[in-house]
Parts: structure tokens; C-alpha cells; sequence
């Protein structure tokens, strides 16, 4: 289902992973199209379809495994194939319209989405 034929219905939540097209690999940047969390708060999730700017906050995901303090784990589990690391050092904000919404492919639990949050926390010299 493409994201602009759908804004009025389309339903996204933070914690949800979906495949999303990053483009063309630029540099250090990530490319290709992979899993992604949308990190936005759902304020913003919920009134997308009302507003003008259509951009979505990700982290995305990669499964070269290297851990570290700007990683967090995920084990392969419902449609996300492969064990993965969320990327937290790359959040980036991109078109709604890069996001492939026919299948979410999971949700990060609780306790991941504390340890996303206190991660993020960290990254961005907010604690």
C-alpha cells in the first residue's frame, strides 16, 4: 500500500518496523531499502495526513552485528528475517512515501523501547 494513496486511513505507532527505501548509499549515510523503526512520537504519527511535511523520524536497522553503545539487539521474530541491531547514531528523517506499509514486519517491546529511549537519551546529550 503506497503512503499517499492512503494518508487518511494509514495508522503508524512508534515502535513499529517496516521496510523502508533509504536511496542510493551516499557516503557514510545508509542505503538500500531495510527495516526501520519509526522512533516519531505518535502525536505526529496520528495527524501525518493532516499536515503538509510528510516526513517520518526512523532509526534503521542493520544485521551487521557490532553492538556497542549506539546499538540495541533485535532477535529475528515475526516477518523481521534476520537477527538485527537498531541504529541509533543514524536516526533520520524521511518521506512517508519511502515507507512500505503493506506488512509490518514487528514491534520492539517494552523493554526495547527503554533501552532505544535511554540509548537516544545518550546519543543526543539530552541525560
Amino acid at each position: 500500500m503506497k503512503s499517499d494513496d492512503c494518508d487518511s486511513k494509514l495508522s503508524l505507532k512508534r515502535g513499529e518496523i517496516y521496510l523502508v527505501n533509504f536511496g542510493k548509499k551516499y557516503n557514510s549515510e545508509f542505503g538500500k531499502i531495510r527495516p526501520a523503526l519509526i522512533i516519531q512520537n505518535d502525536i505526529a504519527n496520528r495527524n501525518i495526513g493532516k499536515v503538509a511535511f510528510k516526513g517520518v523520524t526512523l532509526l534503521p536497522l542493520t544485521t551487521n552485528l557490532t553492538g556497542g553503545s549506539v546499538r540495541v539487539n533485535l532477535t529475528a521474530r515475526e516477518y523481521l528475517k534476520h537477527d538485527s541491531e537498531i541504529c541509533i547514531n543514524e536516526m533520520c528523517t524521511l518521506d512517508l512515501s519511502r515507507i512500505d506499509f503493506s506488512k509490518l514486519l514487528t514491534m520492539v517491546s517494552d523493554d526495547e523501547q527503554k533501552e532505544i529511549d535511554e540509548k537516544l537519551k545518550k546519543h543526543l546529550g539530552i541525560i
